[in-house]
């Protein structure tokens, strides 16, 4: 079984490389990290990732793989989000 970084030490290292976003880091059931990246101006949660294993949290090239790829997910999402078209309201 692989053996991840210290949670402060991935958090530091996730922070340092995707600012400006804020990231929340947390333990999973002793073998997954959920981690969450907030707007830096107003706080609101941009993205979620669950069931990060410890594999890719055993030393700091694999976070800086795991940073790039939590980029593009949030690019991906930010980019559908605004080329869905707009909703409806219920009265129109």
């Amino acid at each position: 079984m692989a053996s991840r970084l210290p949670l402060l030490t991935i958090e530091n290292i996730l922070r340092d490389q995707l600012q400006p976003f804020r990231c929340d880091c947390q333990v999973q059931d002793e073998s997954r990290v959920t981690v969450r990246l907030y707007d830096e101006h107003d706080d609101a949660e941009q993205l979620t990732v669950f069931g990060i294993t410890d594999e890719q949290c055993q030393n700091a090239d694999d976070l800086i793989r795991l940073a790039q790829e939590l980029r593009f997910e949030l690019h991906a999402t930010r980019s559908a989000m605004l080329a869905a078209p707009p909703a409806k309201s219920a009265g129109g």
